[in-house]
């Protein structure tokens, strides 16, 4: 896979700031951890952990690029490049609470990853900047863990796959101490909103031999459709929506989870036909590590 010309190596630690804290310069509001109003940033953690909130978008932003948006959550940088904030995630693992900022960039003029930029036309390089907890309760902090600018490639027409806010990310650990995380996106394309996983793999202590660093980006799979855009009350085609749910299994030969999507809601069978999704209809992906994708 592709690495990042615009990953950093430097380890900085941000700080849990207070309310009166003032914007400095570029730096110093690469170290507050104010989040304001952000749809895309989740906390899935115990009731016992201590409340500490996540570095803010335009800090995740200006950690990766090295650029400063003035607070922003999508400028451009060098090159052309469009850079934007796309989501951001606390979790646990093994014991330490970590928060992780996912990025975009588009290709530009030279494009975000190695030469020959993106792999597929109108893709979206995904970054990461991520953080663990450090500190104790009463002065808790962020310690940078790693950036990286080029984790993986998805979308289309040079925009990432939008996140689904109304429903959750899902996470499973592995025996090995890694994380696989599904972030629930939603397309819209030709009036079908076609709902899906984006899929990820968190290796903080580098225990595969996969090609990617601490996050890798492994593919994205179906999670359901909704046609009501474009069927017209019935008028044009039959109005089908489907939903799924998804399902962590047992781990296959590579050691991560085998996942299940379960389909429920109707789709179309035919010409003016419609037929309801069952338990036979689920849709079941294995890790491929040749392919560094979840696959069918």
């Amino acid at each position: 896979m592709k690495k990042a010309k615009l990953a950093l190596s430097a380890m900085v630690v941000v700080m849990l700031a207070g309310c009166g804290q003032q914007d400095g310069n570029a730096a110093a509001r690469a170290s507050k951890a104010a989040v304001g109003a952000q749809p895309a940033v989740e906390h899935q953690k115990d009731q016992g952990m201590t409340a500490l909130k996540p570095p803010s978008p335009d800090s995740i932003l200006y950690l990766i690029y090295q650029r400063d948006g003035d607070g922003a959550f999508t400028y451009e940088v060098d090159g052309g490049v469009i850079v934007s904030y796309w989501y951001g995630l606390a979790f646990d693992l093994k014991g330490k609470h970590y928060f992780t900022g996912f990025t975009t960039g588009t290709e530009g003029e030279e494009g975000p990853g190695s030469e020959g930029g993106m792999e597929e036309p109108g893709h979206v390089a995904i970054g990461q900047a991520t953080f663990v907890q450090g500190g104790d309760a009463a002065k808790p902090t962020w310690s940078q863990l790693e950036t990286d600018g080029y984790v993986g490639e998805f979308g289309a027409n040079d925009q990432g796959d939008p996140v689904d806010t109304t429903r959750k990310a899902q996470y499973e650990a592995t025996e090995d101490g890694r994380l696989v995380l599904a972030v629930p996106t939603r397309r819209f394309a030709d009036g079908v909103a076609t709902a899906s996983f984006a899929l990820f793999l968190f290796d903080p202590d580098n225990v595969d031999a996969l090609s990617f660093r601490r996050w890798g980006y492994l593919g994205s799979i179906a999670a359901g459709s909704d046609n009501s855009a474009a069927c017209d009350e019935g008028q044009v085609m039959p109005c089908a929506v489907s939903t799924g749910t998804l399902a962590f299994g047992p781990p296959s030969a590579s050691g991560l989870p085998v996942l299940t999507v379960a389909l429920a809601g109707k789709e179309i069978a035919g010409p003016g036909k419609l037929r309801e999704l069952g338990p036979t209809d689920g849709l079941t992906y294995t890790f491929n590590a040749k392919a560094g994708r979840y696959q069918p």
